[in-house]
């Protein structure tokens, strides 16, 4: 038997959530650094400083300490977070990739 497996729990249950695989790390990671960079124009200076110095431990392509790596993670979250509406995109990206590595 294939096909979708739904359960539903409470009132008012509208839609059905269909992306739940697993994701991918290259593309999880890209996004993020993108939606990274394209909130560094709405932040102070010496955010956009800290954003690039994090930039420079998470947009890598050698081994990196998973420590460190979580901690950029928290740090560009934070910022994000700060703006509200205009870094949600951030926070999200955020959360793939700490699935997509293993970080939660």
């Amino acid at each position: 038997m294939t096909g979708d497996s739904v359960m539903q729990f409470g009132n008012f249950n509208i839609g059905m959530v269909k992306s739940q695989g697993p994701v991918d790390q290259r593309a999880a990671h890209e996004q993020m650094i993108n939606s990274v960079l394209a909130i560094r124009s709405h932040v102070s200076e010496s955010d956009r400083t800290l954003i690039d110095d994090t930039l420079g431990i998470l947009d890598t392509d050698g081994p990196v300490d998973r420590q460190r790596f979580r901690q950029a993670l928290g740090t560009i979250g934070g910022i994000a977070a700060l703006l509200g509406a205009t870094g949600a995109p951030v926070i999200e990206s955020i959360g793939k990739v700490m699935e997509a590595f293993g970080l939660r």
